[in-house]
């Protein structure tokens, strides 16, 4: 079986940053993808460009910061200060597909400009995942031709994606089920099932300094946790046994 371990939130903040490429470098998690709204991006941009995150998506965000977009463009995505609605009411509210997919190219185009090599895309709190979004979000994945995250893991159906996705999606390996021991009894439940498969299991670690993200995000002490278990030997030698090789989003194109 295949391992794509994602680290989602580069550019969020240093910590974040600093994190993801602690665990890029112990060899488990070997894509990430990126924000590109948010205080972090900077530090990001420099980590890229030594080549310490070599694998990297854009990692859609309209539940967090401003859009990239003129706000006069994307009304229906903003409150009255200009932000991203949050998240309960942006998948309740009627917004505008055409909105989304401007302020998602816009990203995108924003990604390129910095001089990521963007292979694949997914979004920030699934957001891509809920009608009108998830439209915007296919049409667009189609257009650019990359492959995606899993967008059946909320809302059923993803027919009309013509772009690779891993064969499953997990998201259990977060908050209160970030253990080692959970870790195990989910890879073994897929391996189960996709011995052959690509099985796409989502991450958000961060370094211990986790003081940078106290306005920036509700997941914050598990973060460090996570980057424990993703950098251990234990891990490494486990998936080894097990037969379980980590790869990236690259392994899709």
């Amino acid at each position: 079986m295949k391992l794509i371990l994602n680290a989602d939130d580069f550019g969020l903040s240093e910590s974040v940053n600093n994190g993801i490429v602690e665990c890029f470098q112990s060899g488990t998690v070997k894509s990430t993808t990126v924000m590109m709204n948010q205080d972090g991006i900077d530090h990001a941009i420099q980590l890229y460009k030594q080549g310490l995150v070599p694998d990297i998506g854009l990692h859609f965000t309209v539940t967090a910061g401003k859009p990239l977009s003129n706000p006069e463009d994307v009304p229906s995505l903003i409150d009255e200060d200009g932000y991203f609605l949050n998240r309960q009411t942006l998948i309740t509210k009627q917004v505008c597909e055409d909105e989304v997919y401007l302020e998602l190219n816009t990203q995108y185009q924003a990604a390129l400009n910095a001089g990521f090599n963007i292979n694949h895309i997914d979004s920030h709190h699934f957001a891509g995942v809920y009608p009108p979004l998830k439209n915007a979000f296919i049409r667009f994945a189609n257009d650019i031709n990359l492959p995606v995250r899993r967008v059946d893991n909320i809302v059923a159906g993803q027919d009309t994606l013509t772009v690779p996705t891993p064969d499953a999606l997990d998201m259990r390996f977060f908050d209160s089920g970030a253990t080692f021991e959970n870790l195990k009894a989910i890879l073994l439940e897929y391996k189960l099932m996709h011995p052959n498969g690509i099985v796409e299991l989502m991450c958000h670690p961060s370094s211990d300094n986790t003081n940078d993200l106290i306005e920036l995000s509700s997941y914050s002490e598990m973060r460090s946790i996570e980057r424990n278990i993703l950098t251990s030997p234990e891990l490494s030698h486990w998936l080894e046994e097990q037969d379980i090789e980590c790869v990236g989003f690259n392994y899709l194109n």
